[in-house]
């Protein structure tokens, strides 16, 4: 059978039960865990003591068939795991081709697949395999050389019933566990609590570091035949732990003074000795020159109140132990913490802690006022005498900073006999600070349809030479214009000058209002996401709050590379001013950083970003994101700190997956209680985005901006921070305006849910479905008959119970991801891949035209709901506009018997006989469900439905 796939998800499913290892084959280890490989993924169970049952499934993409020779097989192999070593045995595997593959779960039985390998006798492997939904309905099957295409009709039929319609007898068990990378089940996304052991005053835990210094080394011997060496020092600590120090040409009495940090703890010591090593480099092979064996119980502990430890001469040994006749090394060596002042001297520059300060972005405002002097040949002139305001002919002027590029609107017509040019438009800009990088450039284009475009004047504009305009009592409006000379690109150019604008020579210049304007705040982050509210200039700043400190502890169960190597993880951290990146731990079996930064902090509604990426040394190839975690410091308590370990969801075109966990401590201190409540009656953001706001498709276009910005700047930096890093800790890699059905979902769920409770409630009162509550609505309702000027009190003191009631049940841990919110548990997968679709699509015609049909299906019904209530608004109006001369009557006669009735009547007996009516038992309604009086005259009411076509 050839199975052939089309571009949707189609994953298989197979569930690990048990597995039965007779006695016989057992080893010294009873801890079992079975790893799948399938279409190049690998899963593995958990790993179980004693018994081997798992009951756990799996699920494999089948997007793309990444094996290259076709065949379609499953890979099952058992391990016993010591846990101590974690080393694995092998008991047996199986292979089982795409034959065992059924359909359907609930017909699907359990086999035992017997282990081929030759030290576990009768062992079997206990197990599940079947194909889900989508593949059930998109899977062609057909025999070798007797392929019969079906027609386009029917295959575009079959996948939009797969697209929209939804099987019952295909839905999922609930009694198992659930991988891969479409399917994400809650207990994936549980933000866990944990109980590290902190340094005291700190948010890292308390580790112990083997620090080495390598000062020098004097009187090595000759190693090669020109009676000299190349020495390098080589320290190893462990199995992963090692240090080498450059390589000194020709040097018998070489200086490094390289300062080395292994990590250890109390009782996970990898190595009970050390090992440090001289070498010859060499070209074949490097050449041993002397070692020193050092034990760890001999090395000295040092506290952070000693004074440094001084170096040492110890002289080496060869081969056998034997010491050396004169070669000695100078070096310190003692156990201490991370706190020690030695630390930021350790390792190499490229993967040692660094920090980044954040440019100031200030808005560089430009209003081109007008151009004189322009002179345009006939053809042109003959060419712009018919359009008046055409985009593309005419005159128009084009600025230029760094990549930002921005131009006017185009004029075809001369509005003065002077050839003076007029528009008064205003561009906008974004300038890092200090502004020495790029300039202003200003060109007068000429464009004519279907000729090359003519620039007829440029001019630069140093940064530094506009006006700031960091004051509160600055305004732009009020600011004067300045005339530059323009320089012909075609004609010898002489030094630009700037005068008054009382000049009338004939020569070209341009009108301009430029202004650094300082009093915005340009974001960068998404909407909700903001890690800064300041303004760009400093003088508007405000005294801190407060201060956060982030301690980065360590990343757990991290993904493998594709090849099967382990990661090299480090962690990026952003807020305020500063992005912070922790040190690389390369080919580590533990992932542990232990580091501690901490920011000032001028408002507490902003938020905490931490990102985990891949490093690939000695390569271009860009550093592969792991997840990010987003702490919002509103929802954190004052001098408390909180330690969890937050799960990294990544979310791409082949769906939601955990990719592990990073274990983060968190404290927010306050400089003072009383300015963190004033903070509280402060605007958010600066004034001026409130005086003079910026429109959405600015903040859009600043947005995008930003980041390209900040990723140039970052790039000038030694180690540079890539800008792939930047766009995914920015959300620069995709739209924030771009459509999603998942988001559309849950903002409809989340205005669903807002409302829900009074509702629940009001429905509960009606229906009379719980007496005791419609009771108490009754007594509270004539309560506030009789005593209602009491009611607005009553109502704020129900408010202050409410608080006080949901105090002892407030959330102790920081928000974070909601696998039930993002509805994740329901999402279809071509409604991810449609989500991370670019505007020009990359998908085939078929899916689009199938994504078009489905948008149109929604965007019916949403014109559908519109239109209702455009009908109910036009009968309200229909009443007073004699439309129908019979129901406008009726409604008149009405209003003035209600008037009547309500002038004689007391307010609190017809407020009463409402409430009494509305919350009637259903005893005294209406045993059908026909409209009402009122609900049928309302119905007749005419509308403008009959004048649309």
């Amino acid at each position: 059978m050839v199975a052939t796939w089309i571009c949707f998800r189609q994953p298989l499913q197979p569930l690990v039960i048990s597995a039965d290892i007779p006695s016989s084959s057992n080893t010294s280890q009873t801890n079992y865990s079975v790893e799948l490989r399938f279409n190049s993924q690998s899963f593995s169970t958990t790993i179980k003591e004693n018994v081997a049952v798992w009951n756990e499934r799996f699920y494999f993409d089948m997007r793309e068939q990444e094996d290259p020779s076709g065949d379609l097989t499953l890979e099952a192999t058992v391990y016993s795991i010591n846990k101590i070593t974690y080393s694995k045995s092998l008991l047996g595997k199986v292979l089982l081709s795409d034959d065992y593959f059924h359909r359907h779960s609930v017909n699907v039985a359990a086999i035992h697949h017997p282990l081929k390998n030759t030290n576990c006798l009768n062992g079997t492997v206990q197990l599940k395999l079947f194909l889900t939904a989508a593949a059930d309905k998109i899977l062609l099957e057909s025999e070798d050389n007797n392929y019969e295409t079906e027609d386009e009709g029917n295959r575009l039929n079959n996948m939009y019933n797969f697209l929209f319609k939804k099987n019952p007898s295909y839905d999922e068990d609930d009694n198992v566990d659930q991988h891969g990378p479409v399917v994400l089940q809650p207990a994936d996304s549980v933000l866990r609590e944990i109980n590290p052991n902190f340094e005291p005053g700190r948010v890292v835990e308390r580790m112990q570091h083997l620090f080495v210094r390598v000062v020098k080394a004097r009187n090595l011997p000759d190693m090669d035949a020109n009676g000299s060496l190349d020495p390098y020092v080589e320290i190893k600590f462990g199995a992963y732990n090692k240090g080498v120090t450059r390589c000194l040409k020709r040097n018998k009495n070489p200086e490094w003074n390289e300062t080395f940090a292994f990590p250890f703890q109390h009782g996970k010591m990898p190595s009970l000795s050390v090992d440090i090593v001289v070498n010859d480099k060499d070209l074949v092979r490097d050449d041993f020159v002397g070692k020193l064996h050092l034990y760890l119980k001999d090395i000295p502990k040092r506290s952070l109140d000693d004074v440094p430890l001084e170096p040492t001469w110890y002289p080496l040994l060869d081969q056998d132990g034997t010491k050396l006749a004169q070669a000695s090394l100078l070096l310190a060596i003692w156990i201490g913490s991370q706190a020690d002042e030695a630390y930021r001297h350790v390792g190499l520059s490229g993967y040692i802690p660094k920090v980044y300060e954040n440019p100031n972005l200030w808005c560089l405002r430009v209003t081109v006022v007008d151009v004189q002097g322009v002179t345009v040949g006939d053809d042109e002139q003959e060419d712009m005498a018919g359009c008046n305001t055409g985009t593309d002919t005419g005159v128009f002027c084009r600025a230029r900073l760094g990549k930002q590029v921005q131009r006017t609107r185009a004029l075809g017509k001369q509005r003065t006999t002077s050839g003076s040019y007029e528009w008064k438009e205003d561009l906008l800009f974004v300038a890092a600070e200090p502004f020495f990088e790029d300039d202003l450039e200003l060109h007068v284009i000429v464009a004519n349809p279907g000729k090359d475009e003519v620039v007829i004047g440029q001019l630069t504009v140093p940064l530094s030479d506009i006006v700031k305009g960091g004051d509160e009592h600055d305004h732009f409006d009020v600011m004067p214009s300045k005339w530059f000379d323009l320089k012909n690109p075609d004609k010898p150019q002489f030094d630009s000058s700037v005068d008054d604008g009382n000049d009338n020579s004939s020569r070209m210049r341009i009108c301009l209002k430029n202004m650094l304007d300082g009093r915005y705040r340009i974001v960068h982050d998404s909407k909700g996401y903001m890690d800064d509210t300041r303004s760009a200039d400093r003088k508007l700043w405000r005294p801190p709050v407060g201060r956060v400190h982030l301690g980065i502890l360590r990343a757990t169960g991290l993904p493998l590379r594709m090849g099967k190597s382990t990661v090299n993880p480090y962690c990026v951290a952003k807020y305020g001013d500063q992005w912070v990146r922790t040190r690389t731990i390369l080919d580590g079996p533990e992932h542990v950083f232990n580091e501690q930064h901490t920011w000032s902090v001028y408002d507490i509604a902003t938020v905490l970003t931490v990102g985990v990426f891949d490093h690939f040394p000695h390569t271009h190839k860009a550093h592969r994101e792991i997840g990010k975690v987003q702490i919002h410091l509103s929802c954190l308590e004052t001098d408390r700190v909180y330690a969890h370990s937050y799960p990294l969801i990544i979310l791409n075109r082949r769906g939601f997956k955990k990719a592990g966990e990073l274990q983060l401590a968190v404290k927010l201190s306050s400089e003072s209680f009383i300015s963190l409540l004033g903070m509280y009656a402060r605007s958010t953001l600066p004034k001026m985005h409130y005086e003079h706001p910026l429109t959405v498709m600015e903040e859009d276009k600043f947005r995008s901006e930003v980041a390209e910005v900040m990723a140039l700047r970052f790039s000038r930096v030694e180690p540079p921070l890539r800008s792939e890093i930047v766009a995914y800790m920015c959300n620069a890699t995709r739209g924030n305006n771009c459509w999603s059905m998942r988001k559309s979902k849950l903002n409809f769920f989340r205005l669903m849910e807002v409302a829900s409770p009074f509702v629940d409630l009001f429905k509960s009162v009606t229906s009379w479905k719980n007496p005791a509550v419609a009771l108490i609505s009754h007594v509270i309702f004539v309560l506030a008959l009789c005593f209602h000027e009491l009611v607005l009190s009553m109502v704020i003191i129900y408010f202050v119970l409410v608080a006080l009631w949901n105090y002892r049940f407030r959330p102790r841990k920081p928000p974070f991801f909601d696998h039930t919110v993002s509805l994740l548990g329901s999402v279809h997968p071509d409604e991810i891949d449609e989500e991370f679709d670019g505007v020009e699509s990359s998908c085939s015609v078929d899916l689009v035209r199938m994504r078009y049909d489905r948008l149109r299906t929604v965007a019916g019904r949403v014109q559908t709901i519109v239109g209702d209530l455009a009908i109910q608004g036009e009968r309200i109006q229909s009443l007073l506009c004699w439309r129908d001369p019979r129901a406008t009557a009726i409604f008149h006669f009405i209003i003035v018997m209600v008037s009547i009735v309500v002038y004689f009547v007391p307010k609190k007996v017809l407020v009463g006989i409402a409430g009494f009516y509305i919350m009637r038992h259903p005893r005294f309604r209406k045993k059908n469900n026909t409209p009402s009086i009122v609900g049928n005259f309302f119905r007749r009411l005419p509308d403008k439905q009959g004048t649309l076509i």
